[in-house]
C-alpha cells in the first residue's frame, strides 16, 4: 500500500482547481507526494552535488561563470528528473538555457498582439481577457509571454478605485497593486492559472536599490514567479520587468571621480549630501531581462528561502549570496563577466588595485566608473581639501575582451566603485557592478592620472564608430621605451585628426607628437622629454564633416626612465607628415618603401619617389635642427630627377641629428609660387661615409635627364673629370669650364659623356642643354671648382664625423637604445680604398700627353675644318684698301702658341729619360709651325701700318691676354709637381 501525503488550500472555482494547483507558495510542497518521489528527489540531488564537487565546483567561490560551467556540466551526464505523484516535474535545473527555447521572431509578435488588446477587456473578466491574449500563441513559452508582456505594460497611475472594478478583473487587480494590497505577481500567477500553466510564488530576498553591500539579508518579504514551462521549471519577476526604482543616492558616500567631471575636492560634488535622507521614486518601463531568466544570474538580485528554487545545480549559499560583488541587469544583458574578484569587498593593502572583467566580443559598449568615499570615515576627513579625481585608470583590451580598471588611492579608508556601461544605440549608462575597496595603507608617491577627458582610456567604441582599428595598442597604456612610442590604427575611411600631449599637471607639449598617414594606416610618433605619465588625447571626425573634433581615444604613455634624447621633433610647420592636400591636388602618388618619419639608413643615402600624373618642378629643403634651436640648411645635399613619369629625389646624410624634409612644387617654371607638397623627418644616426655637395640644378631641370657621374657637385682644380649624363632626348649637351667648352658624345648605351679640364679654383663648370639644332642653349647643372686640399679636408672630416657616429651608434646598441630597426649589415667600414680616393693626382707622361692632345683637340675643334691657320691669319690683316678687316693676331695662332708653351712647362719638369721619341717629334713640329706663324706676322707689318692706332690698341689688348693666359700655365706648371697632403686641422 502506497503512502500519501495531502495538502489542501483554498483556492479558485472547482473549474480551475486543478489548473490552479502548482499556484501556491515555495514553502508548501506540491499537492500530492509519494514516499517514493521524495527518496528520488535526494538521490538527484546528491548524485549532481557528488558529480560537481568530483569536478571542483565547490572548490572556488560562485562565480556567473562558474554557475553557468556547473550547469553545462550538469547537463552533461543526463539525469532523469524528479517527479511528484502525478508526473509532473519537482524543481530541478533546466536542461536548457533562456536562449533555447526563445523564439524571437514569434516573441515579437505575441508583444505586438499583447501591447495591443483592447483596455475594454481589462474592466470584464479575467478569463475573457487571456483568452484573447493566448488566442494566437502555440505553446507554453508563447501563452505566458503574451501575458507577461500585457502585465508590464500596465503603468499603475493610470489604474485607480478598486471598488467600481469588477472583482474578477484585471482592472481590479491593477488597482490593488497601486494601493499596495497586491502585487504583480499575484495577477501574473492568477491569469496563468486560467491559461493552464502551472506557476509557485517564490518567497526570499532581493537585491533591490535599497540594497546595500554586505547588508544582512534578514527581510524575507519579497515575492517572485517560478513557471512550468518547456517541461521545466523557470523564474521571473513580472514586477522587475514593470518598473524600476530610481535612488537619489546614498548619504554614507560621496563621489569623487566620476572619469570626466572636474571634482577639484569632496566638499565640490557629492552623491547626497551629508544628513539628508535618501530619495527613490518608481519609474515605468519595461525590462525584457525578467522574463525566464537563467538561474545563474537570477540568483544576483534573487536568493529563495528553499535552495531547490534557486533552480541551479551548483546552489550557494546565503554566506555566499551576502558576499558575492553586486551585480545588475546590464551586466549580463550586455554580456560581461567577473574575470578577478568574485566577492564585494575588496581588501587593498598596498595602495593599488585592478579589478577585471571580460567584454562581450559582439556587442559595442562605452564604459565608465563612479569613485565614492565614506563619508563618515576618518580618510573621507583627511581627504575632504585633496583633489581626488584621475586615481582610477579605466581601459578596454579590445583583443581579449577584458575591461581593467585599475586603481591608486592617496589614503586608506573605505572606498566604494561603481561601473556603468552603455550600449551604442542607448542614451544613458546604466550600472553594472559596485564593489567596495578597503584600503588598508595609501600608495607611496601616489600622483593623479594625467587629464583623459573621455573617462575611458585606449579605443572605445567611439573609436570603432569612426572605423580606426588599433593595431599596436588595443589597451590603455603605452610603454615609452627611452621616451618614444609609436601608435597606429587602421583606417576604413578619411579621417582628420587633432591631438594633445599633456602631462600629469596638465601642461601641453608641443612638437612632441608627428602624424602622417601611409597606406590607410594613421601613424603618430611620440616623443616625451623626461620620466612620468602623460595623456595621449586623439581627437578625430570624417573627412570634410563640420563641427568639432571629439575625443575619440586616449592612451596613457608611461616613460619609465630619464630618455637619452630629450628634444622633441623638429618643427615642420604643423604636425602632419608625408603628402600634404597640394600632393594630391598634384595628381602625386608616393610609391616610396621610406616612411615619412624614417630612421635614416646606416649608408646615409635616403630616397624617395613619386608617380607623377602631370609635368611639375621641385625645390627640396633639407634642414638639420640642432640642439640649440638653430637650423642649418643643407638643401645642397638634395638631387632630383623625372624619369618615366616618376620623380626621384636623392638625398644624402652629412651630419648626425634630426632633419626636416619639404619638398616644394609647382606645375611649370612660369608658374607663381612652389607650394609644400610632402613634409619628412630624418633621423639619422649615421651619416654618409664619404658626403659632399650635389650638383646645383636649375630651375627648369628637364624630364628623363639622369645625372650618372659626377654626382658631387663640388671639382677638383686644374683636372680631368670625366661626365656621364643620361638624357635621350637631348640635341647637344655642352661641358663648359674655365679652359672652354667640349661637346659630350652620345655612345652606344645612349649615355652622353666625356672628359673637360676643370678650371681654377672658385671658377664653375656648367653642363648646357640644345633640345634642337635651332634652339638656344641654356644650362641645366652648375659644379663648383675648389683646390683639392679643400676636398681632401672635407673628406678627411667627414671620415672623423663618421667614425664618431659609429663609436656613439655601437655603445647605443650594447646599452639596448638603439631602434630595433637599425641595419648593421651595410655599414661600412675605412679602409684603403677610402685613403687612396684622397691621395693627391700623381702627373707623369702619360697624363702630360693626354693633357696635350685634350688642349689641342679642343682648341682646334673652334676652327672650321675647311679652313686653314694661315687663311684665318691672312683674314684678320685686311687688305689695302677695304682696310676694314680687324688687324689683332688670330686667336687660333695665339692659343696654339699658349698650348706649345703650356705643354713646354709641363715636359720640362720630367726627367730627360721619361721623355719618348715621339714626344721630341711633335714638340718640334709645333715649334716650328710657331716660328712659321711668327715670320707670317713680321710680313704683314706693312699692311697694318695703316692702321696702325686701331693695331696699337688690339696689341695692348692681346698682350694683357697673353699675361693672363701665361699665369695659368705657370699656375698648372706648379699644380703637376708632386706635393704632399696632409690632414687639415
Amino acid at each position: 500500500m502506497r503512502n500519501y501525503t495531502i495538502y489542501l488550500r483554498s483556492g479558485p472555482p472547482p473549474a480551475f482547481r486543478m489548473m490552479n494547483a502548482y499556484n501556491m507558495d515555495s514553502t508548501a510542497p506540491p499537492i500530492l507526494f509519494h514516499a517514493a518521489c521524495r527518496r528520488k528527489e535526494k538521490e538527484f540531488w546528491e548524485t549532481v552535488k557528488t558529480h560537481l564537487t568530483y569536478k571542483g565546483y565547490y572548490d572556488k567561490f560562485p562565480t556567473p561563470r562558474l554557475l553557468r560551467e556547473a550547469m553545462d556540466e550538469y547537463r552533461s551526464i543526463h539525469l532523469e528528473p524528479p517527479l511528484d505523484a502525478t508526473g509532473k516535474p519537482l524543481p530541478y535545473p533546466a536542461m536548457t538555457s533562456k536562449a533555447d527555447i526563445i523564439d524571437r521572431e514569434a516573441i515579437e509578435t505575441i508583444d505586438a498582439h499583447a501591447l495591443g488588446a483592447p483596455r475594454v477587456l481589462a474592466y470584464e473578466d479575467m478569463y475573457k481577457l487571456v483568452k484573447y491574449l493566448t488566442g494566437e500563441c502555440n505553446n507554453d513559452v508563447e501563452r505566458l509571454r503574451a501575458i507577461f508582456r500585457w502585465i508590464a505594460s500596465q503603468n499603475l497611475k493610470q489604474w485607480h478605485d478598486e471598488v467600481s472594478f469588477n472583482r474578477d478583473s484585471a482592472a481590479y487587480y491593477l488597482a490593488r497593486i497601486r494601493a499596495k494590497k497586491a502585487n504583480h505577481n499575484q495577477l501574473l500567477q492568477r491569469m496563468c492559472s486560467l491559461a493552464n500553466i502551472y506557476c509557485v510564488k517564490i518567497r526570499g530576498y532581493v537585491k533591490g536599490v535599497d540594497y546595500g553591500l554586505g547588508q544582512e539579508l534578514t527581510e524575507c518579504d519579497s515575492t517572485w514567479t517560478a513557471v512550468l514551462v518547456d517541461g521545466a521549471w523557470r523564474l521571473l519577476d513580472v514586477y522587475w520587468a514593470t518598473c524600476h526604482r530610481v535612488h537619489s543616492g546614498d548619504s554614507s558616500w560621496e563621489l569623487i571621480d566620476d572619469g570626466q567631471s572636474d571634482v577639484s575636492s569632496l566638499a565640490s560634488m557629492s552623491s547626497t549630501p551629508r544628513g539628508r535622507l535618501n530619495i527613490s521614486k518608481t519609474e515605468y518601463a519595461y525590462n525584457d531581462y525578467y522574463f525566464l531568466t537563467d538561474p545563474e544570474q537570477f540568483i544576483y538580485s534573487h536568493f529563495p528561502v528553499d535552495e531547490k528554487w534557486q533552480l541551479l545545480a551548483r546552489p550557494i549559499t546565503l554566506e555566499e549570496a551576502k558576499k558575492m560583488a553586486l551585480l545588475k541587469r546590464n551586466f549580463f544583458s550586455i554580456g560581461m563577466d567577473i574575470v578577478s574578484h568574485p566577492r564585494y569587498i575588496i581588501e587593498c593593502d598596498a595602495g593599488e588595485e585592478q579589478v577585471t572583467f571580460s567584454t562581450p566580443q559582439d556587442v559595442k559598449v562605452n564604459y565608465k566608473y563612479e569613485l565614492y568615499v565614506e563619508s563618515d570615515s576618518d580618510s573621507a576627513e583627511e581627504l575632504h581639501n585633496m583633489s581626488l579625481d584621475r586615481y582610477v585608470f579605466l581601459e578596454k583590451v579590445t583583443k581579449e575582451n577584458l575591461l581593467n580598471v585599475k586603481m591608486r588611492f592617496p589614503a586608506a579608508g573605505k572606498f566604494k566603485l561603481k561601473i556603468l556601461a552603455k550600449e551604442q544605440e542607448e542614451r544613458s549608462f546604466y550600472y553594472t557592478v559596485t564593489y567596495i575597496i578597503d584600503v588598508l595603507a595609501p600608495m607611496e608617491n601616489c600622483r593623479p592620472l594625467p587629464k583623459n577627458e573621455r573617462g575611458e582610456w585606449g579605443p572605445g567604441l567611439d573609436t570603432q564608430e569612426l572605423g580606426l582599428e588599433p593595431i599596436t595598442h588595443d589597451t590603455g597604456e603605452v610603454p615609452a621605451e627611452d621616451g618614444k612610442a609609436e601608435v597606429r590604427f587602421g583606417l576604413t575611411k578619411p579621417v582628420e585628426f587633432k591631438h594633445k600631449l599633456v602631462t600629469g599637471d596638465d601642461k601641453e607639449l608641443p612638437h612632441s607628437v608627428l602624424q602622417r598617414v601611409e597606406n590607410q594606416e594613421a601613424i603618430f610618433n611620440i616623443r616625451v622629454p623626461e620620466e612620468g605619465e602623460y595623456a595621449f588625447n586623439l581627437y578625430a571626425k570624417e573627412e570634410g564633416q563640420s563641427g568639432e573634433f571629439p575625443n575619440v581615444c586616449s592612451y596613457l604613455l608611461k616613460c619609465e626612465e630619464e630618455p637619452e634624447d630629450k628634444a622633441s621633433f623638429p618643427d615642420v610647420g604643423g604636425d602632419k607628415l608625408g603628402p600634404t592636400d597640394a600632393f594630391r591636388q598634384f595628381g602625386m602618388q608616393n610609391i616610396s618603401i621610406m616612411p615619412a618619419l624614417m630612421l635614416a639608413p646606416i649608408t646615409g643615402e635616403v630616397t624617395l619617389q613619386f608617380k607623377l600624373s602631370r609635368p611639375a618642378v621641385f625645390i627640396p629643403e633639407l634642414l638639420l635642427h640642432n640642439n640649440d634651436g638653430n637650423k642649418t640648411d643643407f638643401s645642397e645635399y638634395t638631387m632630383w630627377d623625372i624619369v618615366n613619369g616618376v620623380a626621384t629625389f636623392y638625398i644624402t646624410i652629412p651630419r648626425v641629428g634630426m632633419y626636416s624634409l619639404a619638398i616644394r612644387a609647382k606645375p611649370t617654371v612660369q608658374s607663381e609660387n612652389f607650394t609644400p607638397i610632402f613634409h619628412s623627418i630624418i633621423d639619422a644616426i649615421i651619416p654618409k661615409k664619404q658626403c659632399l655637395p650635389c650638383p646645383q640644378q636649375s630651375i627648369d631641370w628637364p624630364s628623363d635627364c639622369h645625372v650618372v657621374k659626377p654626382l658631387t657637385g663640388v671639382l677638383a682644380a686644374r683636372e680631368l673629370i670625366h661626365f656621364e649624363i643620361e638624357f635621350p632626348r637631348a640635341y647637344e649637351l655642352v661641358a663648359t669650364s674655365g679652359n672652354g667648352s667640349k661637346l659630350l658624345k652620345k655612345n652606344a648605351q645612349g649615355i652622353w659623356e666625356g672628359e673637360v679640364l676643370s678650371g681654377n679654383e672658385d671658377s664653375v663648370v656648367t653642363i648646357s642643354v640644345r633640345h634642337s639644332d635651332v634652339d638656344d642653349s641654356h644650362y641645366i647643372l652648375t659644379y663648383k671648382v675648389i683646390e683639392r686640399d679643400e676636398i681632401v679636408g672635407e673628406r678627411l672630416r667627414q671620415l672623423d664625423r663618421y667614425k664618431d657616429a659609429v663609436r656613439r651608434a655601437e655603445a647605443f646598441r650594447d646599452a639596448g637604445k638603439l631602434p630595433k630597426n637599425f641595419d648593421w649589415s651595410k655599414l661600412e667600414d675605412i679602409d684603403e680604398e677610402d685613403l687612396e680616393e684622397l691621395a693627391p693626382k700623381e702627373w707623369n707622361n702619360h697624363v702630360c700627353r693626354q693633357l696635350a692632345r685634350l688642349l689641342r683637340d679642343q682648341k682646334r675643334s673652334l676652327v672650321p675644318p675647311e679652313e686653314n691657320v694661315d687663311d684665318v691669319v691672312a683674314d684678320c690683316s685686311g687688305d689695302e684698301e677695304g682696310g676694314a678687316s680687324e688687324l689683332e693676331e688670330p686667336e687660333v695662332v695665339r692659343e696654339a702658341d699658349m698650348d706649345v708653351e703650356h705643354v713646354e712647362g709641363n715636359l720640362s719638369t720630367m726627367a730627360d729619360d721619361d721623355m719618348s721619341d715621339s714626344d721630341d717629334e711633335e714638340i718640334r713640329k709645333l715649334m716650328e709651325r710657331k716660328r712659321n706663324l711668327e715670320l707670317e706676322r713680321e710680313r704683314l707689318k706693312d699692311a697694318k701700318e695703316r692702321r696702325k692706332e686701331l693695331r696699337e690698341h688690339r696689341k695692348m689688348a692681346l698682350k694683357q691676354e697673353v699675361d693672363t693666359l701665361e699665369h695659368e700655365v705657370s699656375e698648372m706648371s706648379t699644380a703637376i709637381k708632386p706635393s704632399r697632403y696632409k690632414r687639415p686641422t
